[in-house]
């Protein structure tokens, strides 16, 4: 009996032994396991970040220094042979904004293990114009549909803004505009869920009014709601336009936690101060318009309800305001 429990306890210190060597041969360095037997890094390396440049070059970022072996571009093989841990890859040839392409990326750190990554890019538009919401319908019928006017301030394209009913991610719809080629005081003219009859372009004293359909499932929110006006996908507010009826008792007074948290983030980036534009006399044929020039103070100061059938979707804002 006294041999095998010697034996045993042999056994145990024997297995605790073991472990410690095995402990101590993978070490954990600057969060990543080695093994000290074969001194190599089992980690694969991972992409941290990567960003368009430009519509000429895209920016990765990785965690170690890696090789690049291989570069495609959609199926076509970029000859590059690059080591670090940022690279600047330049494209073969610009991408027009608006387009994407797939980029597939094989890296391999020193250590010999690699990862693959398939980035989606797509081309900046490098002329966006400052512009803001200039007129909305959003109590609309069939005949009468809901609308949203973006009135350009300057010169550009309107390739990548983005119109939605709340922040992103928080939306019930948002709509990408197309590569429209726009001058100051031309007007864009969403049929939010409604398709237009027609998308002949408006022409209006030296200003074109281009029509689109937004191609929504439902309509726009009729009593408290919000209206953002962005750059581009993840990028910053242009102009926002929140209304409320200022009788609910709900998020705050805003109706609903969508409404309430477009208006605090407006706050926040100092796009919108003070109360909503009250939304109570709006109906099918009175809409919120924007005081004619493109006032801009990021106020209701900027809106007025119009009078019935006097909307000027299209067409240069007339002040011609309901009346009690």
């Amino acid at each position: 009996m006294a041999t095998e429990s010697v034996f045993n306890s042999m056994r145990i210190l024997v297995v605790a032994l073991i472990m410690v060597l095995v402990l101590a041969s993978c070490p954990y360095k600057n969060g990543r396991v080695y093994d000290a037997f074969h001194g190599k890094d089992k980690e694969a390396p991972q992409l941290l970040k990567y960003t368009l440049v430009d519509n000429s070059s895209m920016r990765l970022v990785y965690n170690e220094d890696v090789t690049l072996i291989d570069i495609r571009l959609n199926d076509t093989i970029l000859d590059y042979s690059m080591y670090g841990t940022i690279f600047n890859i330049p494209f073969p040839e610009a991408i027009k904004r608006g387009d994407s392409a797939v980029f597939h990326i094989t890296a391999e750190d020193n250590g010999g293990n690699t990862a693959k990554a398939s980035l989606k890019v797509v081309g900046k538009n490098l002329e966006i114009p400052r512009a803001v919401i200039n007129e909305v319908s959003i109590k609309g019928t069939n005949d009468s549909p809901d609308r949203v006017e973006i009135l350009f301030l300057e010169s550009g394209s309107s390739a990548g803004m983005i119109v939605a009913d709340g922040l992103l991610g928080e939306e019930n719809h948002m709509v990408i505009l197309p590569d429209i080629a726009v001058n100051k005081n031309d007007i864009i003219l969403i049929y939010w869920d409604k398709e237009p009859e027609n998308y002949d372009m408006i022409y209006d004293n030296g200003r074109f009014g281009h029509i689109i359909y937004g191609e929504s499932d439902t309509t726009l929110i009729g009593t408290n709601g919000v209206i953002l006006l962005y750059e581009e996908m993840d990028g910053a507010i242009e102009d926002g336009l929140i209304y409320t009826t200022g009788e609910s008792d709900l998020s705050e007074g805003y109706g609903n936690n969508r409404t309430l948290n477009a208006a605090k983030e407006l706050e926040r980036k100092g796009e919108w101060e003070g109360d909503p534009v009250s939304s109570s006399l709006v109906t099918s044929s009175r809409v919120i318009a924007r005081l004619p020039g493109g006032l801009d103070t990021n106020s209701q100061q900027d809106f007025f309800i119009t009078a019935p059938r006097e909307s000027t979707f299209g067409y240069i804002n007339q002040y011609i305001p309901y009346e009690e």
